[in-house]
């Protein structure tokens, strides 16, 4: 029989399961304040170049980088989460591709590497404190342009 701790603990990595569909699925919806709200008030996103600090002016920034490409897909997967209390991170696979123009979907670039989340909960939910993204590989028939600058 499971201990309330272990029922705790699989409920705890169901929640930031769903918290990493709902990253990827929001910035592909294009629902960029959405996926800002993800975050707590002082998290982190770290892209090669790139470090935002803050909720505030984040879904500004990822609108200037992502919004600019007609489509994105983004997965994560193979999920390795921890959780301590109120805490917790994970390691996962990233997977994204970027289609620049409707007219084309031959035309893309894509991504592999690996997402690296903390996590912080706050009033019962949990809430990403850190976004760390790690490019191992690159491919496509499109050049990736350099992330937008951060005005913050």
């Amino acid at each position: 029989m499971p201990s309330d701790a272990d029922v705790r603990l699989l409920l705890d990595r169901m929640a930031i399961g769903d918290l990493l569909v709902a990253f990827a699925s929001r910035l592909d919806e294009k629902d960029f304040e959405g996926y800002a709200a993800l975050f707590t008030e002082k998290g982190t996103l770290e892209l090669p170049g790139l470090v935002h600090q803050g909720r505030a002016g984040l879904a500004d920034l990822v609108s200037r980088d992502l919004g600019r490409y007609h489509r994105t897909h983004h997965i994560s997967s193979n999920h390795q989460i921890t959780v301590d209390d109120d805490e917790a991170a994970s390691r996962s696979y990233l997977h994204a591709v970027h289609l620049p123009e409707e007219a084309d979907p031959t035309h893309w670039w894509s991504v592999g590497g690996w997402y690296d989340n903390t996590y912080l909960r706050e009033g019962g939910q949990w809430r990403i404190s850190g976004v760390r993204v790690t490019p191992v590989w690159l491919g496509g028939t499109a050049f990736p342009p350099p992330p937008p600058a951060d005005p913050a």
